[in-house]
Order: structure tokens, then C-alpha cells, then sequence
């Protein structure tokens, strides 16, 4: 046999696979499309065991919107519809639809993760969460994370659609919006175990000013800008000052300044007892 023939024969053998494997597949699509669908599987990965979605959930938007899927015929129920309808949701990062050759319908659903709550000034609650999205606020569930409050006007209806991770802090009117500056402080302080914990709340008004739960101070920030340098000046002095003297001596810990630390200590009021004693 030459060579030319042997490799005639080897084309035609791969060929006559190639249309079998294609002749099977089509064979099983068929047998899909055919059959009903006889069940509806959910798995929901709730990220930080946040748990903004359960399955009823799921369940409950494919009724709103009239999307009947056990006992309908596999071929028409659209699957791309299904995922956009449960990526617009905004608790959801990312949902995956699709059928299995037993007649079922898959629903794989990873929910988004939130780093901050934020209270803006009207008394609106929602979340930012790690990618820079907004997240509407549940009132079925709150997650325990640092709570931003005071001069923030942003409401989710109107700025729901921006992606505050992505634009430039230092745009001279981006930087009106508050949300660019809180995102990155809320992702810094969730960078680390220490600040995740120390951290919670920060109020925004002429001044950034952070609530730790360890210490009676106020730590005055200035503004979102060196959030690193900043934080990483205070962690030394907490290292190395506030261990040694105490954590509860001073009233606020100013760290606007470049390059140093301005502490202002609590002023002690007499006791009632210790007065009575000085007038006897």
C-alpha cells in the first residue's frame, strides 16, 4: 500500500468519525428537545455565607415572570433569557442555565459579595460590594459589615449602573460623589483581617472620621485620599503607642496631617464623689 492511499484511508476513517460523533449528537439534541422537563435543580453559592438568595427566591422570579419550566417541553424554554433575567438581579454575580440530556434544568447561581453598607442622608440603605457595584438593601437579611453614614446623597435608583472600582478617584467631578471614596476605603479596610475588625463605622462629613470598636477615640481620616498611608501610620502607633499607654486616653487620633499624628486626650471630669470629699 503507498502512501498516498494510506493516508486516502486514515482522511476517510476520521471523517466517517467525525459524522458519527455528529450523527449521535444530533440524535441526543433531538431526544432533548422531545422530552419534558422533569426537574429543576438550584445550587446557590452564597459568598461569606451571605444569605441574600435561597432558592424559593429563585423559584419566586421564574413566576413573576411567567417562566413555567417542569413538565414543559425542553425545546422551549430559553435559557438565555432565564440568565439574564437572574443576572440583572443585584444580589447576583453570576448565573448559569442550562439542560441536562436527563431532562433537567440546571440553575447555578454565585451571589455578589458586599464589603460596606452605606446609609445615605435620606435613610436609604443598600451595599457596595467587592467589584464596585451597588446592592439593593434586603429586608430579609443584613450582613455585618462597617456601616458609612452621614453626607452621602447618592441613592441606588440613580446610580445603581455605575461600576465605582473602575473611575479615577482623582476626577475633579467624580470625586463629588462619595461613593468612589467610600468603595475604596471599604475595600482597603476589607484587605485586612485587622481593619475588617477594628473598623465599624465610618461617618462622612467635612471630615472622614472612623468609629473603631477597640479604644475610646475617633479617628479623623480628612479625606479618601492616602487611605494606605494613612492607616498603615496609625497601625504603627497603635503598635507601639497605644499599647504601651493605653487605649483609652484619647478622645480623637487626627491622621489629615502628612507625616505625623495629632492627638487631642480625653478631658477627665471629676467624680461626684470626689467633689463631695474636696468640699469637706
Amino acid at each position: 500500500m503507498n502512501k498516498k492511499l494510506q493516508k486516502i484511508l486514515v482522511l476517510a476513517a476520521w471523517s466517517l468519525a467525525v459524522i458519527g460523533v455528529l450523527t449521535i449528537l444530533g440524535f441526543a439534541n433531538n431526544t432533548l428537545d422531545e422530552k419534558a422537563c422533569s426537574e429543576v435543580d438550584v445550587n446557590i453559592n452564597n459568598i461569606d455565607a451571605h444569605d441574600f438568595i435561597k432558592n424559593d427566591d429563585v423559584f419566586e422570579m421564574l413566576k413573576e415572570k411567567n417562566k413555567k419550566l417542569k413538565g414543559e417541553a425542553m425545546h422551549k424554554i430559553d435559557l438565555a433569557s432565564m440568565e439574564k433575567m437572574f443576572n440583572a438581579n443585584s444580589f447576583i454575580a453570576n448565573a448559569e442555565v442550562y439542560k441536562t440530556i436527563n431532562g433537567v434544568v440546571k440553575i447555578n447561581i454565585t451571589t455578589k459579595r458586599p464589603i460596606a453598607r452605606i446609609i445615605n442622608s435620606s435613610g436609604e440603605s443598600f451595599y457596595l460590594d467587592e467589584d464596585g457595584f451597588m446592592m439593593r438593601w434586603s429586608d430579609r437579611y443584613t450582613a455585618n459589615l462597617p456601616v458609612f453614614n452621614g453626607n452621602i446623597y447618592e441613592s441606588y435608583d440613580v446610580c445603581y449602573n455605575i461600576n465605582y472600582s473602575k473611575t479615577d478617584i482623582n476626577d475633579s467631578v467624580l470625586i463629588k460623589n462619595n461613593l468612589f471614596g467610600i468603595y475604596r476605603l471599604a475595600k482597603y479596610l476589607d484587605s485586612s483581617e485587622f481593619w475588617k475588625a477594628q473598623i465599624e463605622q465610618v461617618y462622612v462629613g467635612e471630615d472622614v472620621e472612623l468609629v473603631p470598636l477597640a479604644g475610646s477615640h475617633i479617628i479623623v481620616l480628612g479625606n479618601f485620599q492616602d487611605i494606605d498611608e494613612k492607616l498603615n501610620k496609625l497601625f504603627i502607633f497603635y503598635k507601639y503607642g497605644l499599647n504601651k499607654v493605653g487605649w483609652n486616653i484619647y478622645e480623637t487620633i487626627n491622621l489629615k496631617y502628612k507625616n505625623q499624628i495629632v492627638c487631642s486626650k480625653i478631658k477627665t471630669v471629676p467624680s461626684t464623689r470626689s467633689q463631695v470629699s474636696n468640699k469637706k
